[in-house]
């Protein structure tokens, strides 16, 4: 900036040196034919006109001044003074003065305005040219090395380098010579664009609304004022666009990829149950024969116990791929619901010893409408999404409440959190957090299919939001035995 600030006041200081060479010639040449001073003040408004057109302001505020002196000094009596005894020429002097700094000034504006018109339809050129041709690039192809050589190839620039936050990479296309990369990375940390006019870089970040998305440099410029304001946002709106189509992509794909699993965990679930049931069979005959040694009899229990278990993991996986599949049709018997949720329990206390789990019934006992298979699972995606989702060590609390109208299971585990703008979306199919899904393995359909459950009965499956930081609660309701809506319908089944 400072080399272009000398060269641009070198420039001022000839014109102005052969704008007044211009008029000292006049002045000689006319002062020899002894033209009038009416004639002589017409080539001093050439002389500055032609000024204006080609200098500065200033420069131009000179050339008519040195005009008016000259007119002064040669045409004006008396002669070869500065000194103006006629009023009337006081006056014309004074006129030709204003006249001269009045036309320096709006031919300057104009000319001004000129270069400003051209300098914003360049910009207009420019940014229609990157942004038709980034259009025409595939999303993938926007953070990288062809987005940038189509940004390169537009602007004339010797390298463009573009870093983006959500990836926290750096892309440069063109070779740079003053570390084009660095700058363009620490323009992102300080959230500040970065101009250095000596080495022709030029950095902007790239925003989106409040927020800092990344930032793009450019070298080999000459201005600062070839990069539009409208250029950074153009730039992340299209990275943007690309990280849009990408999430979107891997959604899908994600979705496809749980279908075909479901699927496969269906199809393997039935393959599963005709050995399962023959093991158990072949246990149970081996331990009724009285054959067998303390042993013997030891690991065929241990055998039984572990086959039940894989048969009921096995169901589990049926029902949940069927209910994920089609709506939810439950068999409505009264039910002891405090009864089912204790035996979940104790089936999860027995598998999971390590763990600690209490169950705090808040009422008498509760009496309830339902399908107890159905249930059964719901209560087992609570307590698995529990586990699964609190810090190791940490314990698990079941509360049974009674009220007059519905029955109230909650689930409350410690050490998780769940994202104020995900709280909505915790019950989509096949959602997961975004920060539980790099920690923990899972589908995403346990606490949907628990919603479908519970909606099925009548009642629902929400998060409290009152719960205190640190705590995750999970509340299923369930219509009370003596609600007349779900009375009748248990009566019918």
């Amino acid at each position: 900036m400072r080399l272009r600030n000398t060269r641009h006041f070198w420039r001022e200081c000839q014109l102005v040196a052969a704008s007044s060479l211009a008029i000292a010639l006049l002045t000689f040449a006319t002062y020899k034919l002894h033209l009038d001073a009416t004639t002589v003040v017409l080539f001093y408004v050439l002389v500055v006109v032609l000024q204006s057109l080609a200098g500065g302001y200033v420069a131009s505020v000179i050339v008519a001044v040195v005009a008016a002196a000259f007119l002064d000094f040669f045409f004006l009596p008396p002669l070869f003074s500065f000194r103006i005894d006629d009023p009337r020429n006081v006056v014309s002097w004074l006129v030709f003065l204003v006249i001269g700094l009045v036309i320096t000034r709006l031919v300057t504006r104009v000319r001004v305005e000129e270069r400003s018109a051209r300098l914003h339809g360049t910009e207009a050129e420019h940014l229609y040219e990157i942004a038709m041709r980034l259009l025409l690039l595939t999303p993938d192809q926007v953070g990288g090395s062809p987005a940038l050589r189509v940004i390169r190839d537009v602007l004339g620039s010797a390298a463009v380098c573009l870093f983006d936050a959500s990836t926290i990479e750096c892309s440069m296309d063109g070779i740079s010579q003053y570390d084009l990369a660095e700058r363009t990375r620490q323009a992102y940390i300080f959230g500040k664009d970065a101009n250095d006019a000596a080495c022709g870089v030029f950095v902007r970040c790239l925003r989106i609304g409040n927020t800092i998305t990344g930032a793009i440099g450019v070298e080999g410029l000459a201005d600062a004022e070839t990069i539009s304001p409208a250029f950074p946002v153009l730039v992340a709106t299209a990275l943007e666009r690309a990280h849009t189509f990408r999430r979107a992509s891997h959604e899908t794909a994600a979705v496809q990829a749980e279908v075909f699993r479901t699927a496969i965990l269906d199809a393997l679930a039935h393959e599963f149950k005709t050995p399962l049931a023959t093991i158990l069979a072949v246990v149970g005959g081996l331990r009724e024969s009285q054959r067998l040694g303390p042993e013997e009899v030891e690991m065929a229990g241990i055998i039984d116990s572990e086959a039940s278990r894989l048969g009921h993991l096995t169901t589990r996986l049926l029902r949940m791929a069927q209910l994920d599949r089609e709506e939810v049709k439950p068999r409505l018997r009264n039910t002891n619901i405090t009864a089912l949720v204790e035996r979940v329990v104790h089936r999860y206390t027995a598998q999971f010893p390590d763990r600690r789990i209490a169950v705090n019934c808040l009422g008498p006992t509760s009496q309830a409408p339902a399908d107890r298979e159905l249930l059964d699972l719901a209560v087992t995606q609570l307590l698995d999404n529990a586990f699964k989702y609190s810090v190791p060590g940490s314990a698990v609390t079941v509360g049974i409440g009674a009220e007059e109208e519905s029955i109230t299971v909650r689930v409350q585990n410690e050490g998780g959190s769940i994202a104020p703008q995900e709280r909505d979306r915790i019950f989509e199919r096949f959602y997961r957090g975004s920060h539980v899904r790099r920690l923990v393995s899972g589908a995403g359909l346990g606490l949907y299919v628990a919603r479908k459950i519970a909606v099925a009965h009548g009642g629902n499956l929400d998060l409290d939001k009152s719960a205190s930081p640190g705590a995750v609660v999970l509340c299923l309701t369930l219509p009370a035995l003596h609600s007349n809506g779900i009375h009748s319908v248990a009566a019918n089944q």
